[in-house]
């Protein structure tokens, strides 16, 4: 009987791509905030090249010491309000997921720009990173069905 249980528990592993997708989507919170971070933290806006770190003009940087609720101009962070920052939202497919935003200034302006289409996303270090969690639910979810 114990082996029937068991072969039942290990069923679920057998679509890894759902089992992935379903440890991924427990992972949406803390996903977003490393995009979030990597903006605001480290000033990377394009994932690709996570080490060129624009600047405000000296205008912005006037600006946003006086009016912005997240004042800091040290590099860009796209975070004058937090609206954006707090819109983001994950698309997940059959085999990836995308951090995407349904925010007004992001889809009319920001991404349009051209200099900040490459925001959204995770680095290499973050992908990293984020294996590891990956890895380590999954290890604990297959010794949980053996």
């Amino acid at each position: 009987m114990a082996l029937k249980a068991t072969y039942k528990r290990m069923l679920k592993f057998s679509d890894i791509n759902l089992v992935l997708n379903n440890i991924l989507m427990s992972l949406e919170k803390r996903i977003l905030k490393m995009n979030r971070d990597q903006m605001y933290e480290d000033g990377v806006m394009d994932i690709h090249n996570p080490g060129s770190i624009l600047r405000y003009a000296p205008s912005t940087i006037k600006n946003k010491k006086g009016r912005a609720a997240y004042p800091r101009t040290d590099h860009i962070t796209l975070k004058w309000e937090g609206d954006f920052h707090k819109d983001l939202k994950i698309k997940f497919g059959k085999d990836s997921f995308l951090i995407h935003s349904d925010d007004t200034k992001w889809n009319s302006y920001l991404k349009v720009q051209g200099r900040f289409e490459n925001a959204l996303g995770l680095t290499d270090e973050s992908m990293s990173l984020l294996r590891d969690w990956v890895a380590d639910k999954l290890i604990k979810q297959f010794r949980n069905a053996v």
